[in-house]
């Protein structure tokens, strides 16, 4: 009998998801996935196969300044398993993300209302 590969993700923290399922780009756990896991945990993310190979994987095996798409629970799912979905971040996202904090600091300080801009 051929045993199943599965999915290790290790967030930045040292928190460990571990066998998990994957069906395209979805994450797949039998045991309850919500988003307070990953809350300020993806810096840095690492992904490992229990066989090591990384081969079919929707991910590489270490994403940087990702984030949680979405999480669906199992009565949403054909396998009644949660499943989740991760991203990284583009440089451009990132740099946008930067300005934007950077802009909400001044306004703040300048006490300026940037929606009436």
């Amino acid at each position: 009998m051929e045993e199943t590969r599965t999915w290790t993700v290790a967030l930045a923290d040292g928190t460990l998801i571990e066998n998990l399922t994957l069906g395209g780009n979805n994450f797949q756990s039998e045991t309850e996935i919500t988003a307070d896991i990953f809350d300020g945990n993806l810096s840095e993310v690492h992904i490992s196969a229990s066989d090591g190979d990384m081969t079919g994987c929707a991910y590489s095996d270490t994403l940087h300044n990702a984030e949680l798409v979405q999480i669906t629970p199992p009565e949403d799912n054909p396998d009644g398993k949660w499943w989740f979905i991760l991203r990284e971040l583009s440089e451009d996202e990132l740099f946008k993300m930067r300005v934007r904090a950077q802009l909400d600091y001044l306004a703040m300080n300048s006490d300026i209302d940037l929606e009436d801009m």
